[in-house]
C-alpha cells in the first residue's frame, strides 16, 4: 500500500472517501502476483490471504532454500493504519513546530485539524466496520492532538462528561462559552436562559437548545429571537446581543466571515422560521436596537 502524504491527514481522508478494503486487497494481490509470477501457489480473497513460494537462506546449511509463504492482507492492513497513525501524528506536530517557528500562531491549523477529524471519526461509522483499528486510529489522533494542543478538550469519545462533547453531537455552527472556570459554564447558560425567558420573553426556545447552542453542540429547533422592531423581527438587536456576548468575554470572538451562518443556524423568527436577509441586517444593524437597555440589564445581571 503505497501512501504518499500531502498533508497530516491526507491518507486517512483518502481512506474513509469510501469502504476501499476490496480495492486495497485486489491491488496488493496484483503486485504480488506481478512481481512473484508463476511463484504464486494459491489466492483466497475471500480470506485475504495469497500463498506463494519464496527462496530463504538456511544459514544451517549454508544454501538458500524454498517454502510456501502465507501473506495475510489484513495484517497488511493493519499494518499500514498503524503506520499512517505515527506518520499523521508526527506530520501534525511538524506542522504546528512550522508554524510557530515563523511566528504566527497555530490555532487555526489546529481547530481545522480537529473538524476534519470529527468527521473522519463520523465516516468510520459507515466505513470499515469490522475493521476497528482505523477507528482507533482516527480516536487515537483526536485524543493526541487535544491532549497535547488543546487547553480544553473539545470532543468526548469515551466519558459522558458534561463539559465535554459526543462528536456526533458537534456543531461548528454553535458558539463557545468562554469559561475560566468550565464548571461554571453549564450555570452560567442556565442564567442566561432564565433572564431571556422572562417575562415579556426575549427568546422562546428549549433549554437543552439553548445550551447547545453556547456549546458547540447542535441544535434541534432553534432559538425563537422574540425582540421586534416596526412589527418585524429585529436582527440589529440580534446581533448587538451577540457582540455584547463577544465583548463582555461572556463567548469567544467569532470571525465574522463566521457569525452569520452561526446566526442563520441557531435563531428562528416567532414562527420557528429561519431569518431572512441576514447579511443585510448585520451591515446596517445600529448600536441603538430594540430591547437594548434590556439586553444590557441581563448581561449585567449574569454574573451579579
Amino acid at each position: 500500500m503505497e501512501i504518499t502524504i500531502k498533508n497530516p491527514l491526507d491518507f486517512f481522508q483518502s481512506l474513509l472517501e469510501k469502504d476501499k478494503y476490496e480495492e486495497l486487497r485486489e491491488s496488493s494481490f496484483s503486485k504480488i502476483i506481478e512481481f512473484r509470477g508463476s511463484s504464486v501457489e494459491k489466492i483466497d480473497s475471500e480470506n485475504g490471504i495469497i500463498t506463494f513460494w519464496g527462496s530463504f537462506y538456511d544459514q544451517t546449511t549454508d544454501d538458500h532454500i524454498e517454502a510456501l509463504v502465507t501473506h495475510n492482507f489484513n495484517d497488511e492492513f493493519n499494518s499500514t493504519i498503524n503506520w499512517e497513525f505515527v506518520v499523521a501524528r508526527e506530520s501534525i506536530d511538524s506542522f504546528i513546530l512550522d508554524i510557530t517557528t515563523k511566528g504566527s500562531n497555530p490555532k487555526e491549523f489546529i481547530n481545522f485539524e480537529v473538524m476534519l477529524l470529527k468527521d473522519l471519526f463520523l465516516k468510520t461509522k459507515l466505513y470499515y466496520l469490522n475493521k476497528p483499528v482505523v477507528k482507533n486510529a482516527i480516536v487515537g489522533l483526536i485524543n493526541y492532538v487535544q491532549e497535547k494542543y488543546l487547553t480544553e478538550r473539545i470532543f468526548s469519545l469515551d466519558t459522558k462528561s458534561p463539559n465535554l462533547i459526543e462528536v456526533e453531537d458537534y456543531s461548528e455552527y454553535s458558539f463557545n462559552w468562554d469559561s475560566s472556570n468550565p464548571e461554571d459554564t453549564i450555570p452560567n447558560i442556565e442564567k442566561l436562559y432564565s433572564l431571556l425567558t422572562q417575562a415579556p420573553a426575549l427568546i422562546e426556545s428549549s433549554k437543552v437548545d439553548f445550551i447547545n447552542a453556547f456549546t458547540m453542540r447542535r441544535v434541534t429547533n432553534g432559538i425563537k429571537w422574540l425582540v421586534t422592531h416596526s412589527n418585524q423581527i429585529s436582527k440589529s438587536s440580534l446581533f448587538y446581543f451577540i457582540d455584547k456576548l463577544i465583548e463582555e468575554g461572556c463567548i469567544t470572538e467569532v470571525p465574522s466571515s463566521q457569525l452569520n451562518k452561526k446566526i442563520d443556524y441557531l435563531f428562528r423568527d416567532s414562527l420557528g422560521q429561519k431569518l431572512k436577509y441576514i447579511r443585510q441586517s448585520k451591515s446596517t444593524s445600529t448600536n441603538n436596537p430594540a430591547q437594548k437597555d434590556r439586553i444590557d440589564s441581563i448581561l449585567d445581571s449574569l454574573f451579579s
